[in-house]
């Protein structure tokens, strides 16, 4: 599911008031965690993609 970021801040922010303050600090790791793992994957793409494309312009060549 996909939410628009101003609604995704909302919910996070209605989430964490209930919190006390170890769960918060817990909770931030965990988004945290998420932050690094969407970033990697992101990095993970740009690679797959960049080879992608090397590997259709050298097939290309080859035709």
């Amino acid at each position: 599911m996909r939410l628009p970021t101003k609604q995704l801040i909302n919910k996070i922010e209605n989430l964490s008031n209930g919190l006390t303050p170890e769960q918060l600090a817990s909770f931030l790791d965990i988004i945290d965690a998420m932050t690094a793992l969407v970033e990697e994957a992101g990095e993970l793409k740009g690679d797959s993609d960049n080879k992608n494309a090397s590997l259709s312009t050298e097939l290309s060549v080859l035709h």
